[in-house]
């Protein structure tokens, strides 16, 4: 069986493989996989263009040089944490064979795994599981003698808070690695299942959804609370699911949450951290300071000159929480309209600052609200530092 008949390739797409095959197969460093199914996955992420994947093809083939892939899981061994935190994402196969992941996003220390790994090893962990990935479709397709084309990604947003949802480092690491598996390893994403997601989770994705094509975006399927486990279950059998994913797939002692072989995220135990910074924002450059008496609260406006800019914060305080929102100034002749971007909410500082960030739709005055009204007793310094990124910038920035 060869994947150009596998795959039915039109006459079209077929040449196209050909053509593209002659002018790379010399060139390539060693057998990648089924070559042609390679060039087909390029090929389809550029609708057949052959010269735009034929540039896709070097470009990936020039990454995976200068970040030595072919060793990755021969030559590099991933720190502990990433070990612990990257633990048990496969757990199953979906009705045609392809491999499930499971990621408990909301549940996930977000900020403790960037205070214990550097990003290039984040990467590297991405990576390691890509390429573990590959080796299992095709073991895959030889067992059902079939070509089992691309990955099950169920997301996981349950427990999402606030700080996750806007954390700078995080939500740029997401970008990141998306982008490189956008460009690496085309057309082996099958879906992505976001489940129990909250309006939370609005906030990040419409930061990194501007970052993807077309082609991986329409493999993203977001889900509230409800219907996600029939969904599931049309493509995936009972079986391989654990109970709380709606199928009846369980530990051996009954626990419905597959806690043997199911990733279940959790905070980072602080032994990992390779630093800590408490309070560091004080004497940090830019970094303005505003005192809060009791019962008091303080704007700062923010103009936005470009739809799609970033506002990225920081802030912290030196005793207990702070309230924080962040709103948009509407303005239709005399009349004034305040309307709520990011609920207010009260936030604790004192261990370490806050950091996130927020799209902006449209240019105009935008208003972030620091609150101390709720306090009675104690009035509050905030240190805080803002900062606008065009769209342009933010692309550059991620690069760098």
């Amino acid at each position: 069986m060869t994947v150009s008949q596998e795959l039915q390739l039109t006459p079209t797409e077929r040449e196209a493989v050909e053509e593209i095959s002659r002018r790379i197969s010399k060139d390539l460093p060693r057998k990648i996989y089924d070559e042609a199914f390679m060039y087909y996955r390029f090929l389809k992420a550029r609708d057949f263009d052959v010269d735009a994947a034929e540039q896709m093809v070097r470009q990936s083939l020039q990454w995976r040089k200068e970040n030595n892939v072919d060793k990755i899981l021969t030559d590099y061994k991933l720190p502990e944490i990433l070990q612990t935190f990257f633990k048990n994402v496969l757990f199953g196969y979906d009705k045609e064979g392809c491999p499930i992941y499971y990621m408990p996003v909301g549940k996930h220390d977000v900020r403790g795994l960037h205070m214990s790994a550097r990003y290039p090893d984040i990467e590297k962990a991405i990576v390691r599981l890509a390429e573990e990935a590959e080796k299992i479709l095709d073991k895959q397709s030889k067992k059902l003698n079939k070509c089992v084309e691309g990955l099950v990604n169920i997301y996981d947003m349950d427990g999402l808070t606030f700080g996750t949802a806007t954390y700078k480092k995080g939500i740029e690491t997401v970008i990141k690695l998306l982008k490189m598996q956008q460009d690496n390893y085309p057309e082996r994403m099958k879906a992505f299942y976001i489940i129990n997601a909250s309006s939370l989770f609005t906030m990040p994705f419409n930061i990194v959804k501007s970052f993807l094509n077309s082609r991986m975006l329409s493999k993203f399927h977001v889900y509230g609370t409800e219907e996600w486990k029939e969904v599931l279950l049309e493509s995936i059998d009972a079986d391989q699911l654990p109970v709380f994913l709606g199928g009846t797939r369980t530990d051996p002692d009954g626990n419905p949450l597959g806690k043997t072989f199911m990733n279940q995220g959790g905070k980072v135990n602080e032994k990992y951290y390779m630093h800590k910074s408490v309070n560091s924002l004080e004497k940090s450059p830019g970094v303005k300071k505003i005192t809060l008496p009791r019962a008091s609260f303080n704007e700062v406006t923010v103009e936005i000159e470009e739809a799609g800019s970033i506002i990225e914060w920081e802030f912290e305080t030196k005793t207990r929480d702070i309230g924080f929102g962040l709103f948009y100034k509407d303005i239709d002749g005399e009349e004034e309209k305040m309307t709520e971007l990011v609920e207010l909410q009260r936030l604790e500082t004192e261990d370490f600052s806050e950091v996130g960030m927020y799209k902006c739709d449209k240019k105009g005055e935008y208003v972030i609200l620091f609150d101390n009204s709720y306090s009675w007793i104690r009035s509050k310094e905030v240190f805080y530092r803002i900062n606008v990124v065009k769209p342009s910038e933010h692309e550059k920035n991620l690069k760098n």
